[in-house]
């Protein structure tokens, strides 16, 4: 029983000699450098790193890509609005309608004033600011910031039962 196991297994023939040889030379890279297995381990670990760190840089650029393209619809709608505002600098007339829980106040000119009252006109709040467009417009308005208030009067089609339809309200009475 001299011999080794390597040795028993070449004379009962089950190895042979170049396969004998090929086992001694792993065990003596092992035997030289036994940090091998955890250089593996920490090649994965810094690959797993790589890949989450790169998922990470993808989201971001995700996000920064959607922030961009809501500042690009903001200035978009700004540039619309600013294009077709009926605005009138030098209107005196105060035109009030409801903007959440509040009453709110544009000026306008007896025209717009008509224009609202009759639903030809919208008025549209972006950016603090009111802006008073055509209604046709405001589709348009909808469909690029759907969360914009827009205000558009709806003519009144009249009450059945109210016993005052049949008298008109003046043009010119203000509330």
């Amino acid at each position: 029983m001299g011999s080794s196991l390597q040795e028993q297994l070449l004379k009962a023939g089950l190895v042979n000699k170049s396969k004998a040889q090929q086992a001694k030379k792993q065990v003596r890279k092992k035997k030289r450098n036994p940090n091998a297995n955890k250089r593996d381990t920490v090649a994965d670990a810094v690959a797993k790193v790589q890949a989450e760190k790169m998922a990470r840089d993808r989201e971001l650029n995700r996000q920064k890509e959607i922030k961009q393209a809501a500042k690009a619809r903001k200035d978009l709608l700004r540039q619309f609005l600013e294009k077709n505002m009926l605005n009138d600098p030098g209107a005196e007339t105060p035109y009030n309608f409801v903007h959440g829980n509040s009453v709110k106040r544009i000026y306008v000119n007896d025209k717009q004033r008509l224009g609202l009252g009759e639903g030809k006109l919208a008025i549209v709040f972006f950016a603090e600011r009111y802006f008073l467009v055509e209604a046709a417009l405001t589709e348009k308005v909808r469909d690029m910031s759907p969360d914009c208030f827009v205000f558009v009067q709806q003519p009144d089609a009249g009450d059945e039962d109210d016993p005052y339809a049949e008298f008109q309200v003046p043009d010119d009475l203000m509330w």
